[in-house]
């Protein structure tokens, strides 16, 4: 997948101290000259939990032998990964001021850790697994960025299979690259012809810098203060300028239990307001994430109100298919919708919403700004205070403010929202069937989806329900491992036999100018989600049970309501 830059990537580290820094050309601790860090764009850095250096501790053990995980991320050092565009789920590991490699999650396989020269050097003397020794006389050609060839390989480890990772070794044991195995191990000591390593990573660096001692979180706030400080006047300034801006309006922020908008509300507070926090429910949220969000109201003694989808998917699901990352209806309907509802039953004049927002998370969110209007929430001026900081900005401020993070966080999650938001990776879904309850019911609706279209077991297996288009990558990653692209049939979204009562809504229906299939769709597929009574300026529509109801004597025809609405606009898959 392309790498995209969405802002300055801006990660320096102190070689002195051994600690991350944003942007500072000067340590905040011993004041020396900072080392930029060289990382794949966006370059949304943020910190590891233990319980992330866990898991690629297990990844590398599992990979190149017990030990090694240990060796490469000792105790006490402070790692930061940044989250890389691929196939699925691939983060930087950012230690001692190198990148080590990546921890990548491979569909169908599982997790890998993918070294960098830098990092492979850390485990060369212990490792048991994925290794191979070249002779010296093709170290050259290698260092060039040809592959290793077998018969130029002396030893290797012989359970190395097609596909590994394999760090290349001189016989004196020094990492001369690290590529993909092309052959088995034993293959590549027994065969004298043939491409045995294809080489990843080749070129001579500089030794890795001898850095020790622990070093804690805490600290890493204080060398980055004078960042902190300034980051934080800034967003704080832009707080105030914008409730200046729109002073008719009561302000409010949008909290999600997550780490960014904890991030927002803790700006708006030192701006000197009390604003009312306003949640959606989605009916799809993590246990922890509803509970922070109460305990979050409790600890700084805010209103806290609050809208709830209900079943809201489920019923949704039935009509509409899976959502996907190109086909994200399950938004409007479950969070913009109710928020919507919210904002129109409590703030029936408008309210200024600060939101957790931040560039660097989409090219969407980047092009957006700092303060805008969503058409599918009226009613609501967006803003973000946060829009140009990087992940780990957001967490020092946490840090340094003592803020009450969500504890799933701590448990190795890097997103909180919905538990099953198709904009996830497959590697984070591990986490989804640890933590959510409603799991099972949701791998049941895959599947009937899956035999009613007719779909391969591929199809399931490599989390394809998330693109309603699958997009280049991932239609090269399936044509790399002979897979033949699924194709859903199309849905027939009408119903066979129109009930007289279904009638009877059409011809009330008639009465908005439009598009006649427009208002039938309206008519007879609604999901209820509200957002089109917050747009009817004369009061003509309201619920009634799960649909909309309108009345023809407020309905003045203009085709307003139409536009957005989520059956109209996502078609069934």
């Amino acid at each position: 997948m392309a790498a995209v830059r969405l802002g300055r990537i801006s990660l320096k580290w102190c070689v002195t101290c051994n600690v991350p820094l944003v942007e500072l050309e000067h340590c905040g601790l011993c004041g020396k000259e900072t080392k930029q860090v060289d990382i794949t764009p966006p370059g949304d850095y943020r910190p590891a939990f233990p319980q992330d250096i866990k898991r690629i501790r297990k990844t590398v053990d599992d990979n190149y032998g017990p030990g090694t995980g240990i060796a490469m991320i000792p105790e006490g050092r402070l790692v930061v990964l940044n989250k890389c565009p691929g196939v699925d789920l691939m983060d930087e590991v950012v230690m001692d001021s190198v990148v080590l490699g990546s921890h990548v999650f491979e569909p169908g396989i599982g997790w890998r850790f993918i070294f960098r020269i830098e990092g492979a050097r850390m485990i060369a003397p212990i490792m048991t697994k994925s290794w191979a020794v070249i002779d010296d006389g093709a170290i050259p050609y290698i260092r060039k960025g040809a592959s290793s060839m077998a018969v130029g390989v002396l030893d290797a480890a012989p359970d190395i299979i097609e596909g590994d990772e394999v760090i290349v070794l001189s016989p004196k044991k020094e990492v001369i690259s690290i590529g993909r195995a092309r052959m088995n191990g034993k293959d590549m000591v027994r065969l004298d012809r043939g491409p045995a390593i294809k080489s990843r990573w080749y070129h001579e660096v500089p030794d890795n810098p001898v850095m020790t001692g622990e070093r804690t979180w805490q600290e890493a706030v204080e060398a980055n203060a004078k960042k902190l400080e300034k980051k934080r006047k800034k967003s704080v300034e832009h707080v105030r300028k914008t409730a200046r801006r729109y002073s008719e309006l009561p302000v409010a922020v949008s909290v999600s239990g997550g780490k960014d908008s904890l991030a927002t509300l803790l700006l708006v507070l030192e701006a000197g307001f009390r604003p009312k926090l306003i949640f959606t429910d989605t009916g799809l949220e993590f246990p922890e994430t509803l509970a922070n969000v109460i305990r979050t109201a409790e600890k700084y003694e805010l209103e806290l109100i609050t809208e709830n989808a209900g079943n809201a998917f489920w019923h949704a699901l039935e009509h509409f298919g899976p959502p996907a990352k190109d086909y994200r209806w399950c938004c409007k309907t479950c969070k913009l919708g109710p928020m919507a509802n919210l904002i129109r039953n409590n703030f029936p004049d408008g309210v200024l919403s600060f939101i957790g927002q931040r560039q660097y998370e989409s090219a969407q969110r980047y092009e957006k700004g700092n303060v805008w209007q969503n058409p599918w929430v009226p009613g609501q001026i967006g803003a973000s205070p946060i829009q140009n900081w990087p992940s780990l900005l957001v967490w020092l401020y946490i840090f340094q403010q003592k803020g009450e993070y969500n504890p799933l966080y701590e448990k190795g999650m890097e997103r909180i929202g919905c538990w099953l938001c198709p904009a996830s990776d497959l590697g984070e879904f591990e986490d989804v069937e640890k933590y959510s309850v409603q799991n099972k019911q949701w791998q049941t609706a895959l599947a009937n989806f899956t035999a009613q279209k007719g779909l391969p077991p591929e199809w399931l297996k490599y989390g394809l329900w998330r693109w309603k288009s699958l997009p280049k990558g991932m239609i090269d990653f399936l044509e790399n491992l002979n897979i033949p692209i699924p194709r859903e049939k199309p849905s027939d979204i009408q119903p066979v036999e129109i009930s007289p009562e279904d009638q009877e809504r059409i011809e009330r229906f008639s009465k908005i100018s439009g598009d006649e299939r427009e208002i039938r769709m309206k008519a007879l597929h609604c999901m209820g989600c509200g957002i089109c009574i917050s747009l009817c300026e004369f009061g003509a529509l309201h619920i009634e049970g799960q649909r909309i109801e309108i009345d023809p004597e407020k309905c003045t025809g203009c085709g307003r309501c139409l536009h957005p609405c989520v059956v109209i606009d996502f078609p069934p898959r």
